[in-house]
């Protein structure tokens, strides 16, 4: 306790020795420091809205590269095939970023280092859809097709989990009301999710094309009823 004390009162003849100029520029850079810190959370949502655009970019990409033409006329139907599967993983991952940017817009404005981790353990996880649909493509199994949904619903699940805490973060506990409404839109969104996701994945092992078709109507119901932007300052 002594040491502690008689480092403070180091400190403080210290500050008293310091010049006026000395304390206006300790001034100057403690207002920077206060004034980048207000911006840090602009300038992550900026940075995140880009990250996410490089990443489902690059996912497509990679997907469009696992098609194998047709060299010879008996493997253009599995050409076909493989076109059909790239098209319904294409149109999945145009959901998840459009998704995205309309959270992105009307929902996270204040985004911190919790939001940051939850949408990169989403992109990992969407990262693997590549290969899921390779898969496929080289076997289209009930086995692959259960594994594809399995992943589709973890980033559907990490999805509404980056709405909820980017929301909360921007909210900051200013409005209890908002917060009670978005705790219960999540629990309510996941629960749907859960159980048609799991009635995906249980027809996946009967009739795998039909779940695979059927997972082509999750993006196009969701560019129908999109998330209802309500803007929250």
């Amino acid at each position: 306790m002594r040491k502690r004390k008689h480092k403070e009162n180091d400190f403080r003849r210290g500050r008293r020795n310091f010049s006026k100029d000395e304390i206006e520029e300790l001034n100057v850079i403690k207002q920077r420091l206060r004034e980048a810190e207000q911006n840090e959370s602009r300038s992550l949502r900026e940075h995140l809205q880009t990250f996410n655009d490089g990443v489902l970019a690059i996912i497509i990409t990679i997907i469009v590269l696992e098609i194998q033409p047709a060299l010879h006329e008996v493997h253009y139907d599995r050409f076909l095939v493989s076109i059909s599967i790239f098209l319904i993983t294409f149109f999945i991952i145009a959901d998840f970023w459009y998704d995205l940017h309309l959270i992105y817009a009307y929902y996270i404005l204040k985004p911190r280092k919790a939001t940051a981790i939850v949408d990169f353990i989403f992109l990992a996880d969407l990262a693997l859809l590549p290969v899921m649909t390779k898969w496929i493509m080289e076997e289209p199994s009930t086995f692959a097709v259960a594994n594809y949904g399995v992943v589709f619903l973890i980033a559907k699940i990490f999805e509404y989990l980056i709405q909820y805490v980017g929301t909360k973060q921007t909210l900051n506990g200013n409005s209890k009301i908002m917060e009670i409404f978005i705790s219960r839109s999540f629990v309510r969104r996941v629960i749907v999710t859960l159980l048609s996701n799991v009635i995906l994945i249980s027809l996946s092992f009967y009739s795998p094309r039909i779940a695979m078709i059927l997972y082509l109507v999750v993006p196009i119901l969701s560019f129908v009823y999109p998330i209802r932007p309500s803007r929250i300052r």
